[in-house]
């Protein structure tokens, strides 16, 4: 259970985009009002892998996910973790070039052929630092 959210973390650093499709349903629940200021939705898997295509596009990135509790019930989970993410862009001065958070995540997840995937996320921001424009999601003030 762990190791999926785990490699999900690092499929983001990595931009393996198919691993990262490989964690996910076909579709999931989505909630990052605190750090996107979106309403919680649905979405495609291929949605959200696009999403973060572009959030992520000429970044360097660490994802940090610890701190798990994990409640099983059949065949539902739910992850608790911590996370730090460390976002930099390498086109932009020093001192503008980063933006970092960190916060919670939960992440449900559901058996599907025998494996572990991930279904809902939900992002609680508790500390957010540096350049906003960094990430693509606010470019030009715009959220994708």
């Amino acid at each position: 259970m762990i190791e999926v959210i785990v490699g999900f973390a690092n499929a983001l650093d990595e931009k393996n985009w198919q691993k990262l499709r490989v964690y996910l349903t076909d579709k999931i629940e989505i909630n990052y009002l605190d750090f996107r200021g979106e309403p919680p939705r649905q979405a495609t898997a291929e949605e959200y892998v696009k999403q973060r295509v572009d959030g992520l596009a000429g970044l360097r990135t660490l994802h940090i996910s610890t701190n798990h509790e994990v409640t099983i019930k059949e065949n539902v989970a739910d992850c608790k973790s911590a996370y730090c993410i460390y976002r930099v862009d390498p086109t932009l001065e020093a001192g503008q070039d980063r933006l970092d958070t960190a916060g919670n995540y939960l992440h449900r997840l559901i058996r599907v052929d025998q494996e572990w995937r991930v279904n809902a996320i939900k992002q609680t921001v508790v500390v957010m630092s540096g350049n906003r424009q960094v990430h693509g999601a606010f470019h030009n003030g715009q959220i994708e």
